[in-house]
């Protein structure tokens, strides 16, 4: 009887091996060949999956993005709407070994996608799926009365998740001088600023 493949798994298990050698190595190293090595695959069997190295990567960075957003939909949404927007925040924040290695692959690919159409596309279609979510709750939060005078839902959306990519970039490059709780006391004065 043949072995049943599971292809999706196996697809999930490359883009695994990137993230690896992109938090250990850097993107640059993220090869078909390095990422072989790194699953114990061989190159062909790998390019039956991901035929070009730009395959490989964007999906991988969409897991990335998938995995995120996967999260963000179980946050509950019976809290206040502060609330439901400061959980998607620091849900954002990376904090915890999951989501430093989510924001540090994410973060390695966006000098990739600035010259590559595709993982260019990619990225912002994620991007703004997560905008679509904050202002969606931002929205709801206005039309209920709790946004300061003036703030406009889909602006105040972007903001937060540049603040919170900033944060995440510093806190990666110097997390002594830029800790966990300087980073959730940035995001708490930022929603002060938005929320009545």
């Amino acid at each position: 009887m043949p072995k049943v493949v599971d292809h999706e798994q196996r697809r999930r298990e490359l883009a695994e091996a990137v993230w690896r050698i992109v938090r250990r190595d850097g993107i640059d190293h993220a090869s078909v060949r390095a990422v072989a090595t790194e699953s114990g695959w061989s190159s062909g069997s790998l390019r039956h999956y991901f035929p070009t190295q730009n395959a490989l990567l964007g999906f991988a960075m969409e897991l990335a993005y998938r995995r995120f957003l996967a999260r963000l939909e179980r946050i509950g949404t019976t809290a206040g709407h502060r609330e439901v927007v400061r959980a998607i925040a620091h849900e954002m924040l990376a904090v915890d070994d999951e989501r430093q290695a989510e924001a540090a692959v994410l973060l390695s690919f966006l000098p990739r996608a600035m010259v590559e159409p595709t993982l260019h596309e990619l990225e912002r279609r994620g991007t703004r799926e997560l905008y679509d979510g904050i202002a969606r709750v931002l929205t709801a939060a206005q039309e209920a009365g709790e946004l300061r005078d003036g703030v406009v839902p889909v602006k105040a959306a972007r903001r937060l998740v540049v603040l919170v990519d900033g944060l995440n970039i510093h806190h990666r490059l110097g997390p002594d001088e830029l800790t966990a709780e300087d980073m959730a006391e940035a995001v708490d004065e930022q929603l002060d600023r938005i929320f009545a």
